[in-house]
């Protein structure tokens, strides 16, 4: 498919409307953290035959309830209903399929915790931080006691106190 050409303007926030087929449950509070720590860096994707969204409904959604009276918005052309949809859905897909370098990200957030503002902003927390140090943490084997066939194990049911050995033969 060829290059889509893409027209970003300042637009009223109530000539566009959410796609009413998207199926995708964003983080409204969390949207609405970001564009208040920083504003809107990207502008939504709108169809411009319909003035529908197909990138960025939870954006539009963050922004009316912040009060906003104006979005920054890209227009594209599409075919029709059909063609619209499979952006709309790739655009969803697509966030599902990413990742992170955990290393890499855990050195971020360590760079930006020690900074006058932490991670304010970044909507990651002191506990996310831990824990991506805990499960970076490679595991020393040397720690795990050697495996004993001729252990003895005696169970024990707390009930009836039946009485039988793990013990191998």
């Amino acid at each position: 498919m060829a290059q889509r050409e893409i027209e970003h303007l300042i637009v009223d926030i109530d000539l566009v409307q959410p796609h009413e087929k998207n199926v995708r449950q964003g983080d409204i509070g969390a949207i609405s953290e970001s564009l208040k720590a920083h504003g809107q860096y990207r502008p939504i994707v709108v169809d411009r035959r319909t003035n529908r969204i197909l990138a960025g409904n939870h954006t539009w959604r963050a922004a009316k309830a912040l009060g906003w009276k104006e979005i920054s918005a890209g227009y594209v052309e599409t075919q029709d209903d059909d063609e619209a949809l499979r952006i709309l859905l790739a655009d969803n897909r697509t966030t599902d399929l990413a990742s992170y370098d955990e290393s890499g990200l855990a050195e971020l957030l360590k760079q930006l915790v020690a900074s006058d503002e932490g991670l304010e902003g970044t909507l990651f927390n002191n506990e996310d931080l831990d824990q991506l140090l805990v499960d970076a943490e490679p595991l020393d084997f040397r720690e795990f006691p050697i495996v004993d066939e001729n252990i003895k194990t005696e169970h024990r049911c707390p009930k009836c106190n039946y009485e039988w050995s793990g013990k191998q033969k």
